[in-house]
């Protein structure tokens, strides 16, 4: 424990403006870090960040029958090392990077399938109905994870061990996806037409994180997944609502009638594999979605979740509202207006980003850009929810970076 606060104390001098020869973070860590700490497990240290932080001296605190930290969370705070340490040059990071990875690796079985949560003591929580080992949400995080590990991992030569752990996970992981791709070419009948029978869970949510981890592995690592990027891809497709004259046209849905906006990473999926595989039939559907579903979601304030019904009609669930929903928007949106250079994209962008800023229905800052914090969101009744947990903190920094990334 010692050494991990003197560790931390030395990594934030970097987003205090102090110098040590490393260059000064351009999003502000200090909150996330005040977040990590670590775990012995059979000698092993691992690193975690902590679920939960509450308002307003913003300690850690235990999520209840949960634990203390989860895989959904590492795998996603790796993101934002990964473009600290790789594109920002903070190698000072690493450290944290390798005990998170040691974490995921902790909490990914042989036989690829992951736990979620971690309790006080080092036990991994099997019998939470979000930790039991499965390959669905919380294993494509892990995997998000362990693929912003491959990319950090290469740079330093000195971590080739490490590496061929993370390289040999995932590709054990990764296999369990075939089952399901399998299926290929073959339709389901639903309430709105056929629809792919190929994707994992058939949640096409879940989908888009996968895709997400593909994408950077064929882009950056030693791996061949473009068959399975096609197919992912035209099935996410496939999942999208196609009614010229409807409101809801272009939309995606995440699972069976619904659309919500927490992990509908659909739109930047899909244009990471229009990149990979020059098919225009991802773009379009993107822009589809641009064109007619974002500036629906503008025009009702960012609502959260929508519910179609088979005569067209729908129920729209205004709040409660989160970064994570917003960032999913705001990161397809803007990598559209990025690869387009169209200013219409741009403006939309722009428009949810301001979500962080105070353009939104509590109508204050959900983004700090002093401390680092990210509130947890907007609640029902409206109020801002001050604590600030890993997932917002995460999401708000990986939306900062975007934003850096895409120079909007």
């Amino acid at each position: 424990m010692k050494y991990i606060i003197g560790l931390l104390t030395s990594v934030c001098l970097l987003f205090t403006g102090c110098g040590n020869g490393e260059k000064k973070s351009p999003v502000n860590l200090q909150h996330a870090l005040s977040l990590i700490d670590s775990v012995n497990v059979n000698g092993e240290q691992l690193y975690y960040i902590a679920i939960y932080a509450d308002y307003p001296d913003y300690k850690p605190v235990p999520a209840k029958g949960e634990g203390i930290a989860c895989v959904d969370d590492a795998g996603r705070f790796m993101e934002v090392l990964e473009t600290e340490i790789i594109q920002s040059g903070n190698r000072a990071l690493l450290p944290i990077a390798k005990g998170l990875t040691k974490f995921l690796l902790h909490m990914c079985r042989d036989d690829g399938r992951w736990y979620n949560f971690i309790d006080e003591d080092g036990q991994i929580n099997t019998t939470h109905v979000n930790s039991r080992a499965d390959f669905g949400w919380w294993a494509v995080r892990g995997l998000r994870g362990l693929a912003a590990a491959h990319v950090i991992l290469k740079e330093f030569p000195a971590e080739t061990e490490l590496l061929k752990q993370v390289d040999q996970r995932l590709k054990i992981s990764l296999l369990l996806m075939h089952a399901d791709l399998a299926k290929y070419p073959q339709k389901i009948t639903g309430e709105f037409g056929e629809k792919p029978a190929w994707l994992i869970k058939s949640a096409p949510d879940v989908n888009s994180e996968l895709l997400l981890v593909l994408c950077k592995l064929q882009r950056y690592g030693d791996f061949d997944y473009k068959e399975e990027i096609q197919k992912i891809a035209e099935g996410l497709v496939g999942f999208q609502f196609r009614q010229e004259e409807h409101l809801l046209n272009g939309m995606y849905f995440c699972w069976e009638n619904i659309w919500h906006d927490w992990g509908a990473n659909q739109p930047t999926s899909l244009l990471e594999a229009f990149k990979i595989t020059g098919d225009s039939t991802f773009y379009k559907s993107v822009q589809t979605w641009a064109d007619n579903f974002v500036p629906f979601l503008i025009s009702n304030n960012l609502p959260r979740e929508i519910i179609l019904n088979k005569d067209g009609s729908y129920r729209l669930m205004a709040l409660p509202q989160i970064a994570y929903g917003i960032n999913a928007l705001y990161s397809g949106m803007g990598m559209l207006a990025d690869l387009s250079g169209e200013s219409r994209y741009q403006k939309n962008a722009d428009r949810i980003f301001d979500w962080f800023n105070g353009i939104n229905l509590a109508r204050e800052r959900m983004y700090l850009p002093k401390s680092g914090v990210t509130f947890d969101g907007i609640n029902e009744n409206g109020e801002i929810n001050r604590n600030s947990g890993a997932e917002s903190t995460i999401e708000g920094l990986l939306a900062v970076q975007a934003r850096l990334r895409f120079g909007l």
